[in-house]
């Protein structure tokens, strides 16, 4: 197996299993918990998506970017990434618990959220920075899988009916103590923490670097934990739910943007510092393929809405099958922007990346809450696209300055063909089988006929899987 084709499976593995068993506990809690409980576990773990944000501040990214360089050319060593992601989770579960207290709300959405928030020890604890950044993506595999595997046994036999849903945010974090364990156990051979940690200084130094990439992740991160959080405020938690269900399924579809991420940024950044050239020309060529790519899974994603929600929700969540379809748009645009983001990452901009997801971040947060004014689940999905389109624009505009690259023909091309492909298909009521069989097949070929891939993608990505 070429080392492209091992890497890719290995991240596909991991993720496709250990977030393959989450999302089978996902559903299982939204059947057994039924939407207003669901609701209130997505709203839950969208504020500890934000708590997680806080408690690491750039150096999960820092972490992978420094350990995919030759040790005589890191700037920050492991052992002080590992001691600061402690520190700062120590500071913001105390913060957050601090806050909460003050917090109206139910004793009992209060102790779910607090809950969920212990999670961030042991993610403060888990070396996945380092094995990315080493690329040893088999024991990030064995890790996440274990993770999976005792979050879903955990759940399945302690949480019955909703009276166990103050049990889910504890079996949560034991899920990710254990994979933080794995590693621990990997790491005794592995020996990442050959140098001693410096001085006050460097983590001050670090702390500043990671703080760039982290204010970027915030406001990267709005169009994702946002939504459900206020959909709970101005709706109910029985909305949550429902716009978590559709939003859960296109998670799932994004676990290929994270092989993709998790390929590109450790590559790109020793490409970068070797070779620019050749990586802006491998740019152009991964930014056509994604293009096309993104475009088939999100109408194959829309295409299919119906029969995804009714066979994994049940009829409980049927609202969720129109969010779902407004939703796939997303995925197309989350691929697009992961390559211009995480690209300013792996060249070492930074300052660039924090200014694309500032501005971008800013103006979505606004449309976002504008629309959940309205107090419909859909408008506030219709806002989300909105705000990645806004997102994935701004991260482009700084990147171009970084890579020269062309996106308006190609980007319209797929986009209209697969907007009217599925207008088409739903005005004449196509079977959703054959919709999706003649997308796989006319969105490719329209593609190469309009010449948005060409015969150097090909070869490059043949040489990628065969090499």
């Amino acid at each position: 197996m070429s080392k492209f084709k091992e890497k890719a499976f290995w991240i596909a593995f991991g993720d496709f299993g250990g977030r393959g068993l989450a999302f089978i506990t996902t559903i299982y809690l939204a059947r057994t918990l039924g939407v207003e409980f669901y609701g209130l576990i997505t709203v839950a773990i969208s504020i500890l998506g934000y708590a997680t944000w806080g408690a690491d501040m750039g150096m999960l990214n820092i972490g992978v970017r420094e350990m995919a360089k030759e040790p005589e050319l890191r700037k920050f060593r492991a052992k002080e990434i590992f001691n600061l992601k402690i520190a700062l989770a120590v500071l913001v579960l105390l913060g957050s618990t601090l806050v909460l207290s003050f917090i109206s709300i139910g004793s009992l959405q209060k102790q779910v959220i607090l809950g969920y928030l212990y999670a961030l020890i042991p993610y403060a604890l888990l070396l996945e920075w380092f094995y990315s950044g080493k690329q040893k993506f088999g024991k990030l595999a064995v890790s996440r899988i274990v993770n999976g595997i005792v979050y879903f046994a955990l759940v399945y036999w302690l949480v019955v009916d909703p009276d166990d849903i103050t049990l889910v945010p504890v079996l949560y974090t034991v899920g990710v103590t254990s994979a933080v364990a794995v590693l621990a156990t990997f790491s005794i051979s592995d020996k990442p923490f050959t140098l001693p940690a410096r001085k006050l200084k460097n983590y001050i130094e670090l702390l500043t670097s990671g703080s760039l990439i982290g204010l970027g992740e915030f406001f990267a991160k709005i169009v994702q934990l946002l939504p459900p959080i206020l959909i709970g405020v101005f709706l109910s938690l029985k909305d949550a739910g429902i716009y978590g269900a559709a939003f859960r399924i296109i998670l799932v579809a994004m676990m290929l943007d994270r092989i993709f991420v998790n390929l590109l940024l450790p590559n790109l950044t020793s490409l970068w510092s070797t070779n620019k050239e050749a990586a802006i020309q491998k740019i152009s060529m991964v930014l056509r393929l994604v293009l096309v790519g993104g475009s088939l899974v999100s109408i194959l994603t829309a295409l299919n809405a119906e029969q995804i929600i009714t066979l994994l929700y049940g009829s409980e969540f049927i609202d969720s099958i129109e969010i779902l379809q407004i939703l796939s748009v997303f995925i197309l645009l989350t691929f697009i922007n992961s390559l211009f983001s995480f690209g300013l990452i792996a060249t070492n901009n930074d300052r660039k990346y924090f200014m694309a997801t500032s501005i971008g971040g800013s103006v979505s947060a606004i449309i976002i809450v504008f629309f959940s004014n309205f107090e419909n689940p859909h408008l506030v999905a219709v806002s989300v696209v909105i705000a990645e389109f806004i997102l994935t624009f701004s991260s482009y505009f700084w990147f171009r300055t970084i890579v020269p690259s062309k996106i308006l023909r190609p980007l319209l091309i797929v986009t209209i063909v697969a907007g009217l492909m599925f207008m088409a298909f739903q005005k004449f009521d196509v079977h959703y089988l054959i919709a999706s069989l003649i997308s796989i097949i006319l969105i490719p070929l329209i593609s190469w006929n309009a010449k948005v891939i060409r015969i150097g993608e090909l070869n490059w990505l043949k040489e990628k899987l065969l090499k």
